[in-house]
């Protein structure tokens, strides 16, 4: 471990507490099959790109979220724990809808910033909706993906503008493990500064054990900065419309409508969640480069 300073669960925390206006959440988990505590349930969730059909089995997958809206959130530390245990078969689907590593639902997101994501009728997007930073790691792990598609920006829902970013590690298979995530957001003047980190200090540990806290190893996955010129340095998923909408293309500086803070993940049977919390963060007085010095991989991790 790296620090001394950990949250009311034992999580270490990368950034100090904002102490002039602190607020720190925590999420129920709720229960597999139900729409309980802060957990959504979806039993058949269609991609909006399938068409206008109803949800079947055929056209759809299960889909789980926690979500907290109202919560104020821009310079953030989120944070959870997760045991995927499997991904939903792909028996009797249709082609379009079939897991693909690097594809539509093939990773756990963290959704910052964003506001509300309502269903779409008749295509027409709601321009209160939506906004958000989307953290994406792959089940599978990246090592053998090109395109990780590992890190988003989204405007209006469900418009979604993917990019790869370099990262300081290959991710593992995340399937049947415990592994610890965190995003981080922070506006530097007019940029935003966007971190994800990994701990697989518990991987080892079953569903039943769940996290141990004493292992924790907290490692930069990646680290970019949105300076409104993403698509000078990456490709982007739509890059016309990228480039052509100033809204979408610029920053993301504040905690947009409704003030959303997601975890999402679609495809997986019963997944297990703990210590799942967002958190203000403050970086008044202090070096950010310095502080992340101390999560970065070791060069043969």
């Amino acid at each position: 471990m790296t620090s001394s300073e950990k949250d009311e669960f034992g999580v270490i925390k990368i950034f100090s507490e904002d102490t002039i206006n602190p607020k720190f959440i925590t999420f129920d988990i709720g229960k597999w099959g139900e729409n309980s505590g802060d957990r959504q349930h979806m039993r058949r969730l269609k991609y909006t790109s399938t068409g206008g059909s109803a949800a079947t089995p055929k056209n759809s997958v299960v889909s789980t979220r926690w979500t907290k809206s109202g919560e104020e959130f821009v310079d953030q530390e989120v944070t959870g724990y997760f045991f995927l245990p499997e991904i939903e078969s792909d028996k009797n689907k249709l082609d379009e809808v079939k897991f693909k590593p690097g594809g539509k639902g093939s990773s756990l997101t963290f959704k910052l910033r964003g506001g509300k994501h309502p269903k779409v009728k008749g295509g027409k997007r709601d321009p209160k909706s939506g906004k958000n930073y989307n953290f994406d790691f792959q089940y599978k792990g990246d090592v053998d993906l090109d395109d990780t598609n590992n890190f988003q920006k989204e405007y209006p829902h469900p418009d979604y503008y993917k990019m790869s970013i370099d990262t300081k590690f290959k991710l593992k298979n995340n399937l049947t493990k415990w592994v610890g995530y965190k995003a981080v957001t922070i506006n530097q003047g007019d940029t935003v500064r966007c971190f994800a980190l990994v701990d697989y200090g518990s991987e080892d540990r079953t569903k039943e054990d769940g996290p141990d806290l004493e292992k924790q190893d907290w490692k930069i996955y990646y680290d970019v900065t949105d300076d409104g010129r993403l698509d000078e340095k990456f490709e982007i998923s739509n890059e016309k419309e990228y480039k052509n909408d100033e809204q979408i293309r610029n920053p993301f500086k504040t905690h947009f409508t409704d003030k959303v803070t997601q975890f999402r993940m679609d495809r997986i049977i019963k997944p297990e969640a703990k210590f799942l919390s967002a958190r203000r963060v403050s970086i008044e007085s202090v070096d950010i480069d310095e502080i992340i010095k101390l999560y970065l991989p070791k060069k043969n991790e």
